[in-house]
């Protein structure tokens, strides 16, 4: 592992509310938010809104001189709230960020943060200079009123006129999650609110309680073994402050709910603490992000697991018709600026193809079906291990392979051309290339180091 490649960020919804569920601004639970976090040395990205800025102003000033804590801004809703007119959600963006830098001088990146997310709104971030989009959610279908099936999870560049689909080169705005999910379980299970690191649904999910937390443990050390092979993997994590709290002004979970959420944020950060990871904020991470990617979209590589840890069957967990529960094999997860593959535990060609490449309809899930592969010539003997993979026509796609064997100690010796070839954590080799739309012949020949 490589622990200092894991940027961990946590973020808490601290708006200013006007709904049947909430009143005012939640500082009883940004308080109590604020002092877990901080307590273990984590600096807090506050989502702010231009009503809350007043009330917290005196606070953030603080706590970002103490402890690095840093806002970014929660737009308003394209439709419901300036109906669908770019120039007035503009406008809308625009003042409340002067009011957001009237009070924090200091805040320099600009994050917009927002779960529901079209074109029109990334192209107006773009034109009023934000470097990060928060609120996306991998494999989300309905929940909230989000749908973002089709996009990868983690962060990307967010292509203006496609807001589902990575930029095919530089985007200007960075994708950030909602929070992060449980990738393994999400994938086979479907079910991306149930298996992730928000508080309230895995305690309604029975997955953690106030004095257990093993599932979180084990999702964070799938995402900390993949430091080997990524040069830096994201880790978000969000709460809502007004989830924090049990008030006559905000009553949204029990009391009970709310002091075991607390309880288990705070054995989870005592927990990631004790590894040298990157303790950041949202707008560090957006830098941070342009910064080592100049270019395009990092491939982001996840050998995934089973947490190993069941929900409960119960009222929250069947509300979708109910969730998957394992046990689920060992799968590899891979994107880029062009496809999202997906290979499970033993097999060679994709179970789950992606293509982003000229795709418009950002209703479509973007999955294309994927040709057989056939293996041939296949020998393993002294430290060697040769094959060829036989590909028949095929549309022009990007596309993937893997070999899952023992290879602790492989390296790659050659492959065909034009295909980029890695050996991942001694478990599998991954092969990366574009079908030509004629038959294939890829070679792959692995060799054990002396």
């Amino acid at each position: 592992m490589k622990p200092e490649n894991l940027i961990y960020t946590f973020v808490s919804y601290a708006s200013h509310y006007d709904t049947p569920w909430g009143q005012g601004t939640a500082i009883e639970g940004i308080e109590r938010t604020a002092a877990i976090a901080h307590q273990y040395g984590i600096p807090v990205t506050w989502i702010v809104n231009g009503r809350s800025v007043p009330v917290l102003k005196e606070r953030i000033k603080e706590w970002h001189e103490r402890f690095g804590d840093d806002v970014i801004l929660q737009c308003p809703f394209f439709v419901e709230d300036t109906r669908g007119s770019k120039e007035l959600f503009k406008e809308v963006l625009a003042n409340d960020w002067r009011i957001v830098q009237e009070a924090f001088p200091w805040v320099t990146t600009k994050v917009a943060a927002r779960g529901k997310i079209c074109n029109e709104l990334i192209e107006a971030l773009e034109e009023l200079d934000f470097q990060g989009m928060w609120g996306y959610c991998w494999e989300q279908v309905w929940w909230d009123g989000i749908t973002h099936k089709g996009i990868p999870w983690g962060s990307w560049y967010v292509d203006r006129s496609r807001y589902k689909v990575p930029h095919p080169s530089k985007g200007k705005v960075v994708a950030f999650e909602w929070t992060a999910r449980d990738l393994n379980a999400t994938y086979h299970s479907g079910s991306p609110v149930i298996y992730s690191t928000d508080p309230n649904d895995v305690l309604r999910a029975g997955l953690c309680t106030g004095d257990n937390i093993e599932y979180w443990k084990n999702l964070f050390h799938n995402y900390l073994k993949n430091t080997e092979l990524n040069e830096y993997v994201y880790f978000l994590q969000q709460q809502e402050a007004h989830e924090m709290e049990y008030t006559e002004r905000f009553a949204v979970f029990p009391a009970s709910h709310v002091d075991e959420c607390a309880a288990m944020l705070d054995m989870f950060f005592a927990h990631i603490t004790q590894y040298p990871i990157i303790l950041t904020t949202v707008p560090e991470a957006a830098r941070l992000y342009h910064a080592s990617n100049p270019e395009v979209t990092a491939p982001v590589y996840m050998l995934t697991e089973d947490t190993a840890v069941r929900p409960e069957v119960n009222e929250y967990t069947v509300t979708l018709g109910g969730t998957g529960s394992g046990p689920y094999p060992k799968t590899f997860l891979y994107y880029d600026h062009e496809c999202q593959l997906s290979f499970v535990h033993g097999q060679c060609g994709p179970y789950r193809l992606r293509s982003y490449i000229g795709k418009g309809n950002m209703a479509d899930e973007f999955e294309e079906a994927t040709p057989q592969v056939l293996l041939s010539g296949y020998e393993k003997s002294n430290g060697r291990i040769r094959m060829t993979f036989e590909i028949g026509h095929w549309r022009q796609l990007p596309f993937g392979l893997t070999y899952w064997d023992d290879l602790d100690g492989y390296e790659i010796e050659s492959c065909s051309k034009g295909v980029e070839a890695r050996v991942l954590s001694g478990e599998l080799a991954f092969l990366r290339f574009r079908l030509t739309g004629q038959p294939m012949n890829v070679e792959l020949s692995l060799v054990k180091k002396a």
